[in-house]
């Protein structure tokens, strides 16, 4: 198996008492290499999607967007659910600022 990572980075604010951050986003797809290439997939397919997604979040009060506390977690599922379309999609993880992540995975979704 192979992986494919694509890192984007949001500025946002949450939480009970508004604050804002520079979240990092990591978006990973897991699979076999066909044709050279992790899953067959192709940046230039799939970053407009994660773009569109990713642009929903940034510069707003996250809380807001997700419709639930805007942890590190939700953040994550909000993420993988409306990229959940996307084939081999894996995880992503969202770190808040420098020290604090969660990574979820894919298949915790479709439990």
């Amino acid at each position: 198996m192979a992986k494919l990572g694509i890192i984007r980075y949001i500025e946002a604010a949450h939480g009970k008492h508004i604050h804002g951050h520079t979240f990092k986003i990591e978006i990973i797809f897991k699979s076999e290499l066909i044709n050279n290439m992790v899953g067959n997939i192709d940046f230039h397919e799939i970053q407009p999607k994660i773009d569109e997604v990713i642009n929903t979040l940034n510069k707003t009060y996250i809380d807001d967007v997700i419709k639930v506390r805007a942890t590190v977690e939700n953040i994550a599922i909000y993420i993988l659910k409306k990229l959940s379309d996307v084939n081999h999609l894996y995880s992503v993880t969202v770190w808040e600022g420098m020290d604090k992540y969660a990574k979820i995975l894919m298949e915790e979704i479709n439990k």
